[in-house]
């Protein structure tokens, strides 16, 4: 029996991908994906979407969402969540205010943009952003469109990086208050992109007493063999995904990464332990 396909972090315009949640799922069935997960930035808005796309095709939909969380150390990590309920009134009250705020900081960053002679229009930020969460790249975008930068990079570089003269930062939820949160909902934390975070073999013994259920091990140009040692080491379940956003930059991004069919039965029988 042929293995399925899975890729269990995906993002869309709910926050800050290039495609639709509809077009994420053609794309993945357009990859032959059996399972996927759309795992936009703090929101869920974009999950009823894509479950009506799949509809009646091969694909299933799992619910997911990644999480920034801030350390105490001033560094963010990010928390990939699974197989909440969506409707949890806590888990929509905490998104909802996390959502005002990323709007609020918009507005401040705009502002700031102003004072540094790099004016760009609000209005178009929250065009830019479609409905769905504003982060900085919509930010950056629109610093392209009026023609202060070539490129985002260079936005982020110049204006809105960590250490941009624009940048402000946001209300963030620590990792055990994410990890908490999720297991309310009846969701599975897992840690993103460990390569990404620095430290964190150091630091995971932590996170694990907090309740981390789980490391995204398979991603690309992640060292896989090492990432399933730490796993192993700490009784965690493995995931996996490519962190796909924008069809334009990294169209061939969507379903590359070899993502074990056992991850899916993983997430499934741990998040059975929140729901009891």
């Amino acid at each position: 029996m042929t293995p399925l396909r899975v890729d269990l972090h995906l993002h869309s315009t709910a926050s800050d991908g290039g495609l639709p949640p509809s077009e994420v799922v053609y794309f993945a069935l357009r990859r032959r994906l059996d399972v996927i997960a759309l795992t936009d930035h703090d929101t869920i808005g974009g999950i009823p979407e894509a479950r009506a796309a799949a509809q009646n095709t091969p694909l299933t939909v799992l619910n997911g969402i990644e999480l920034s969380t801030l350390q105490s150390d001033g560094r963010l990590v990010d928390l990939l969540g699974y197989l909440f309920d969506p409707e949890d009134s806590h888990l929509r009250a905490r998104l909802t205010a996390l959502r005002d705020g990323r709007q609020a900081r918009a507005a401040a960053m705009v502002d700031r943009l102003a004072a540094l002679g790099a004016p760009v229009s609000l209005e178009r930020v929250r065009e830019l952003a479609a409905g769905g969460s504003v982060g900085r790249p919509h930010i950056a975008r629109a610093l392209v469109e009026a023609g202060h930068v070539l490129t985002r990079r260079e936005a982020f570089e110049r204006y809105i990086g960590d250490d941009g003269p624009a940048y402000i930062p946001h209300r963030q939820f620590t990792m055990a208050e994410a990890i908490a949160l999720l297991h309310a909902a009846g969701g599975v934390a897992v840690l993103a992109h460990p390569c990404r975070v620095e430290d964190y073999e150091a630091r995971i013994g932590e996170w694990v007493e907090q309740g981390l259920d789980g490391l995204e091990v398979y991603y690309p140009g992640q060292d896989i063999k090492a990432t399933q040692a730490v796993a192993r080491s700490y009784g965690l379940i493995m995931t996996g995904g490519s962190d796909f956003h924008r069809a334009h930059e990294d169209d061939d991004r969507i379903g590359s990464v070899d993502v074990p069919e056992r991850c899916v039965t993983d997430l499934q029988e741990r998040a059975a332990l929140y729901r009891r």
